[in-house]
């Protein structure tokens, strides 16, 4: 099985409009259409985030702190050794 995964949207008629991937072999598909809720989605972005202040705060200190023990080092990028 091969899963292609085509986004679309839903016009103000009912009717789904997509753009549909080009080399499709032919055979039995499954179609499958998941709504998305911008609007749940904002919102549980916007709950998390305003609890994350607090975290945020406690990560910033604790790096504030490790820097001032010595603990960390320049980040050079160009000479990042994990980078691709």
């Amino acid at each position: 099985m091969t899963i292609i995964e085509v986004l679309g949207r839903v016009n103000e008629n009912g009717d789904v409009e997509f753009e549909q991937p080009g080399d499709l072999p032919p055979g039995d598909v499954r179609i499958i259409i998941e709504t998305i809720d911008i609007a749940a989605d904002e919102a549980l972005w916007d709950d998390q985030f305003a609890r994350s202040q607090d975290w945020l705060r406690q990560m910033a200190l604790k790096a504030i702190q490790e820097d001032d023990a010595g603990l960390t080092e320049d980040f050079d990028p160009d000479n990042d050794p994990d980078a691709p």
